[in-house]
């Protein structure tokens, strides 16, 4: 084979390794990207689902009714230590059969945030704070989390709502590993309800979110906080991230090794069209370097000989007339074997 031929088999073999590569990476970054995608898009949904259910669980809490007994209690029990607060709670959880009773007092609700209603979920409670810094459990934490952590999560969410505007979105605390999901709203009631009097009914609620327009108005008013323990979603989200990320890793791995075997059988034929390149380039070589050696070996005599007339070199001429003839046959075959590569081998 000549050094032109040689070469230029040399670099048809490494276009092919260099088209496999190309392709090969092109594949598996296609159909990695798009199961990353999946995967994503499956945690994300998740994650919209929980936090949509979070939402509803936490609102739910919030609107749960507090009755005008409940808020005059909480005023009449409020302490300014949270602490305290936590433990007037408990030791009102402690008596046995009391009644509060009903209090006839015009009573209404406003959105601090927002607020729905439904069934309360075990684990959230509520707490009142007022204008003057008191505090007061409408519900108990004691069955939810610990003493110290429940003190330190409504301090918590107190100082966060201080400092926010008259509007706050739902709010989430960690406290100890568990994640609280926590909002709030303003419930308020007249002390002086008379059923006779329409205008004491009427109770108006402000923008401004301020709870010392109620008091002006003589109204008792109070920042109901809601709290709902969303550790459990938090968790499932978290576990649901490393279950897509292994399966991500996984399903690449996997989708390499397939795009690797769909594309190396893909390029067969093209291997095999460069297969049958390189045994043309050898028979080529083959086939017309004996005519083309003898063709020059006559043409060599001639030149030596060059005093003789033409007719009298009769024998070379005749001998370069065979190898040129020869030369066209063979020319002519490797042609027909290009062409049909099965005729040419036949006929070769």
């Amino acid at each position: 084979m000549s050094t032109s031929a040689y070469d230029s088999t040399m670099t048809n073999s490494r276009d092919l390794e260099s088209l496999r590569t190309r392709l090969w990476r092109l594949s598996s970054m296609l159909t990695c990207g798009v199961l990353a995608v999946a995967l994503v898009g499956t945690w994300v949904a998740n994650a919209v689902v929980m936090a949509n259910s979070n939402r509803s669980m936490l609102l739910n809490v919030l609107g749960q009714a507090v009755t005008p007994g409940d808020l005059m209690w909480a005023q009449e029990h409020a302490d300014a230590r949270v602490d305290y607060a936590l433990d007037e709670r408990y030791r009102e959880n402690a008596k046995q059969g009391q009644d509060q009773g009903q209090f006839p007092w015009a009573y209404g609700t406003a959105p601090d945030s927002a607020a729905a209603s439904g069934p309360i979920p075990a684990n959230s409670f509520r707490v009142a704070v007022f204008d003057d810094g008191g505090v007061a459990f409408l519900d108990s934490g004691q069955y939810v989390m610990s003493y110290e952590d429940t003190v330190s999560l409504v301090e918590r969410a107190i100082d966060v709502r201080a400092d926010g505007g008259p509007k706050m979105p739902e709010q989430s605390i960690e406290v100890s590993g568990n994640t609280w999901l926590w909002t709030t709203q303003i419930s308020a009631t007249n002390p002086v309800y008379d059923p006779a009097d329409p205008e004491s009914s009427v109770i108006t609620f402000y923008a401004s979110g301020d709870l010392s327009d109620y008091g002006s108005d003589g109204l008792v008013a109070a920042r109901v906080f809601a709290f709902v323990d969303i550790t459990p979603s938090v968790m499932q989200l978290k576990w649901l991230a490393l279950v897509l990320g292994v399966a991500g890793v996984a399903g690449c791995a996997v989708l390499v090794l397939v795009c690797r075997k769909i594309i190396d059988r893909a390029l067969v034929p093209v291997a095999e069209s460069q297969a049958r390149q390189r045994e043309f380039l050898i028979k080529a070589s083959h086939e017309l370097k004996t005519p083309m050696a003898s063709l020059s070996s006559n043409l060599d005599a001639l030149v030596a000989n060059g005093g003789e007339t033409v007719a009298s070199q009769e024998r070379w001429t005749k001998n370069m007339r065979e190898d040129i003839d020869e030369l066209a046959d063979r020319t002519c075959r490797l042609l027909d074997l290009v062409a049909d590569p099965e005729r040419g081998d036949s006929k070769a």
